[in-house]
């Protein structure tokens, strides 16, 4: 058995997940207020094990160093990432068992960061859901234009490979799980609903349902406005074309 809780930030428009067994738990993207988070793993009993990140947040201060610091417990940010804080790097196809029978496995999904990563939970060795942070969102997927000017247009065509890697190796009755796209500027078109599925962005999703040439230049010429601040994610050199 196992469950999902949504942790909603309404204020930015992003949602974190705290997912959990019968005896311990991981937070997904955790919100600043860490006390939000700690709580809520106290109503279910259990133990805060691991956190992890998606990507490097271009429009919130994670709580993530802090909330695995209270807690003790692992905390699992893409490797990609340059960060100066202690983690534990994350790689594509890296499995890491969290409660008996659960465990996650990193999707590396470049696009809206050069180092981003979904993140696949398993429960018994079954696609159950996938946190795709800020790649696959409902309907439509993560800017691609808040890293540097010049990674735009190849971080855009890595976002429509991106999404093709769970809508291909997952059962359409995975649940989506996003962080962004309920108001966040981080995503690129407006994206709403709650109960998003692989089955159902496979005929709603843009990325999913455009050529990459046609999804590239609608996205790039959408009226993506930067934010007036916002935490820059230093980027990362090569080539951000996701592995098959």
């Amino acid at each position: 058995m196992f469950f999902v809780d949504t942790i909603e930030v309404s204020g930015l428009g992003n949602r974190g997940y705290l997912v959990g067994g019968e005896r311990t738990v991981l937070a997904v993207d955790p919100p600043r207020d860490v006390d939000q988070v700690i709580a809520a793993a106290a109503r279910h009993g259990v133990r805060i094990s691991h956190v992890t990140e998606t990507h490097v947040h271009n429009d919130y201060v994670t709580g993530g160093p802090e909330l695995a610091r209270i807690a003790g417990a692992a905390y699992l940010v893409p490797a990609g990432a340059r960060v100066s804080f202690e983690r534990t790097p994350v790689r594509d196809g890296d499995v890491t068992t969290l409660d008996t029978g659960l465990a996650l496995r990193a999707l590396t999904t470049p696009g809206h960061t050069p180092h981003h990563t979904s993140y696949v939970l398993e429960a018994n060795g079954t696609a159950v859901a996938v946190f795709t942070g800020g790649s696959l969102l409902t309907g439509t997927v993560g800017r691609p234009d808040l890293v540097e000017p010049r990674l735009t247009e190849r971080l855009a065509r890595a976002q429509h490979a991106s999404a093709q890697r769970p809508a291909a190796g997952l059962p359409d009755d995975t649940a989506v799980l996003p962080t962004h796209g309920f108001g966040s500027f981080c995503s690129s078109a407006r994206a709403e609903g709650r109960d998003a599925t692989i089955g159902k962005e496979k005929v709603s999703n843009e990325a999913l349902t455009r050529d990459v040439d046609t999804f590239g230049a609608d996205l790039l010429a959408g009226p993506m406005c930067p934010p007036t601040t916002r935490t820059w994610a230093r980027p990362m050199p090569p080539d951000p074309t996701p592995s098959t």
